[in-house]
């Protein structure tokens, strides 16, 4: 409809081209006139020749800026008319494409009608087999019966000679045995009688041994009551000994008590001495690393923050430290650090605590693993979101792993969208220099207003001071700019550009308004 109503006012902008440039040339024609020294003739022909043009042109530009088809007419024509020309032979093929798969659709059509008739009769087969095997199986359960039935006799033939054969090596071991008993009683009787010579001779012997004994047995008596009298002060002795053998081994167990516990001392101090050792030469090549490689990250700073929501379960929690991890690790690749054992730029440090004990100091060691359980059973319970940073824990330098901890904050909403945040005023109309000055003077204060409000900081690796947003130097600048176009008292007035959280960086956005 546009494109038809903008051909018919291009045809009547035609015709009132020529009425206007006749009338023009036929005025300009009377009067005689000349421009650039032309003969008044030529005048009149340029006259017309350029009224005609200024006119299609403004008439052309009015269709241009008025009319959105005879724009994109001009504009895109002939990118329209190849367009087409593609477009056709998209079409071409495409028709092409959707006759092919009309044919293969047909041939699967076919296919499926000869597929259904392939399992009908695969049905019928299956019932015939179904049938075939009915029979197998009655067949097969008259022969398992009579197998059960000659199993049971074979069993009860094989328990038969089992218990034929028990009594037949019975009898050949009672056999045995009874050889070997007659063997042995015969060759005791001949060493009895042997033993009964031997024992007659010893007999005979003694009587004549006795004889002598009674004489000696007196002399033993009187032997024996001064034996009895000095029995009786060698107990009174042994008892003395025993009680000084019983105090010598109560010192025996003490001392061996405190044999043991300075062992174990001595075991904690070597121990100590190796791990202040170690440390010793590990303080000593950080000192040496400090001195001559590159800090690429400084204590104190964090590398890497993210937020967990409130509730979240414990796995999801382990999941984002595994995230904020990975962060920090291509954050210290960046700076220049370098992978560790753990195949991470960034290792979260052991933390060891003394603990005073009766025999000494007990030290408790806590792992990296143990870190992130404690960290994760923090969260997975915290009732709030909380902003989670990766902070560098000491100066690290280039080459080596980051060492990190896992420190959780709170994560409060600081500022709302469109919430002021600081204001001050100012007059324009100073120097620039001065204007800046009183500009970062308002970033300053405002900086300390969100810090006492509890924003998360970022730290400067090196001044070390805090930051809680970004203005470059260029929106410092042009903020200026803007103060100065006032030329009079200004108030400028920060306001918080979007919903800001703890572990968000401030986002501003300042307005300049006069002031008395």
């Amino acid at each position: 409809m546009w494109t038809a109503a903008a051909l018919v006012a291009t045809v009547l902008m035609g015709g009132l081209i020529a009425y206007a440039g006749d009338l023009i040339g036929r005025r300009y024609g009377k009067r005689r006139a000349s421009i650039f020294g032309l003969r008044p003739r030529h005048t009149a022909a340029l006259v017309t020749s350029v009224t005609g043009v200024i006119i299609s042109l403004l008439t052309t530009a009015v269709l241009f800026l008025a009319v959105g088809p005879v724009r994109r007419v001009i504009l895109e024509g002939e990118a329209a008319i190849r367009a087409n020309v593609r477009l056709r032979n998209e079409n071409g093929r495409l028709t092409r494409d959707v006759q092919s798969e009309r044919e293969a659709m047909r041939m699967a059509q076919r296919e499926r009608a000869q597929a259904f008739s392939d399992r009908d009769a695969a049905i019928a087969a299956r019932l015939n087999a179904t049938r075939s095997l009915a029979e197998v199986r009655k067949a097969l359960g008259r022969a398992r019966t009579e197998l059960r039935t000659a199993l049971a006799a074979s069993r009860s033939a094989r328990r038969e000679v089992a218990v034929a054969q028990a009594r037949v090596r019975e009898e050949r071991r009672s056999a045995r045995m009874l050889a070997d008993k007659n063997e042995w009683y015969r060759r005791a009787n001949a060493e009895l009688d042997a033993r009964n010579a031997e024992l007659t001779k010893s007999n005979d012997a003694l009587r004549q041994t006795n004889s002598s004994l009674s004489v000696t047995n007196a002399t033993y008596s009187q032997t024996n009551d001064e034996v009895s009298k000095q029995n009786i002060a060698l107990v009174r002795e042994r008892d003395a000994l025993n009680a000084a053998l019983g105090e010598l081994r109560a010192e025996r167990e003490r001392l061996e008590e405190e044999t043991r516990l300075v062992e174990v001392r001595y075991e904690e101090l070597r121990a100590g001495y190796a791990t202040a050792y170690g440390a010793h030469r590990n303080l000593w090549e950080i000192f040496e690393a400090l001195r001559t490689r590159r800090i690429v990250a400084h204590g104190g700073e964090d590398i890497a923050r993210t937020v967990v929501p409130a509730g979240t379960p414990p796995d999801e929690v382990r999941a984002i430290i595994g995230r904020l991890l990975s962060d920090a690790h291509r954050v210290a690749l960046g700076k220049g650090a370098a992978p560790g054992e753990r195949s991470l730029a960034v290792e979260i440090v052991d933390k060891r605590f003394s603990t005073p004990t009766p025999t000494g100091v007990s030290t408790t060691r806590v792992t990296e693993q143990d870190r992130i359980d404690a960290v994760v059973n923090r969260l997975s319970r915290a009732s709030e979101p909380a902003c989670l940073l990766a902070v560098v824990v000491a100066n690290s330098v280039a080459g080596e792993p980051v060492a990190i901890d896992l420190q959780p904050l709170g994560n409060p909403l600081i500022y709302r969208k469109g919430q002021a945040v600081a204001s001050r005023k100012m007059d324009a109309s100073r120097p620039a220099d001065q204007v800046f000055g009183e500009l970062v003077l308002l970033l300053k204060g405002l900086g300390q207003n969100a810090l006492d409000r509890g924003l998360i900081p970022r730290y400067d690796p090196v001044t070390g001071q805090p930051q809680t947003g970004s203005l470059s130097a260029d929106a410092l600048v042009s903020l200026t700019e803007r103060v100065k176009a006032y030329r009079r008292r200004v108030e400028v007035t920060a306001y918080a550009a979007r919903d800001t959280n703890a572990g968000d960086s401030l986002q501003l956005e300042f307005k300049i308004r006069p002031s008395i």
